[in-house]
């Protein structure tokens, strides 16, 4: 999983939001991360399919709301 400005190949945006900041505050918000560094959703970690984007984006889209929008 990742944030930026484009797409690649394969990968599925789940949410859009207005600065790569932002982004990366909310990952850090809803995701754990691995030894690596790399963001896991929990909604992900057995079948990415798309009930289960679904569902992380709307998991994604509350936190946003209720911690990011909140603060401005």
């Amino acid at each position: 999983m990742r944030y930026g400005r484009s797409v690649e190949d394969g990968f599925l945006p789940v949410l859009s939001v207005d600065t790569e900041e932002e982004a990366k505050r909310l990952l850090t918000l809803g995701c754990q991360t691995n030894y690596d560094g790399e963001y896991i959703a929990r909604e992900l970690v057995e079948e990415q399919t798309l009930d289960n984007l679904k569902a992380f984006g709307e998991r994604l889209h509350n936190l946003y709301h209720q911690y990011i929008k909140a603060k401005e």
